[in-house]
């Protein structure tokens, strides 16, 4: 029998269920995306020891996978995560990006006018 008391105010118990949702959602994300779990999400990041392999930082939570075999590598920061993806998991642009941050920068070759040789 209810007698109309609870044991949270709405704001808060709006924010339990909005929070269970949340995680719920991430869940199913995990699972659909990825084929994880949020324990082999969490395991991934112990082995990891809680920091993101390429930046050193802690608290990576974004799954990192390769697009073109769906194989999950790793779990990220975002922004490692992200930059990644915009560099859409090339090694050659990668390694490109990295000369230019060691101030390696390549300049075209003018061959004649609009055509470019680009160094090798």
């Amino acid at each position: 029998m209810r007698d109309g008391l609870q044991v949270y105010c709405r704001g808060c118990a709006s924010a339990y269920h909005q929070a269970r949702q949340v995680a719920k959602e991430r869940a199913g994300h995990l699972k659909r995306h990825y084929g994880l779990t949020v324990a082999q999400r969490d395991a991934m990041i112990k082995d990891q020891f809680g920091i993101c392999p390429i930046c050193l930082e802690a608290g990576p939570k974004h799954v990192d996978h390769d697009h073109d075999t769906g194989k999950v590598r790793g779990v990220l920061c975002f922004n490692c995560n992200s930059a990644l993806g915009k560099l859409r998991d090339d090694p050659d642009a990668m390694r490109r990006a990295i000369a230019y941050l060691e101030g390696n920068v390549w300049k075209p070759i003018l061959e004649a006018p609009g055509v470019y040789q680009l160094p090798s």
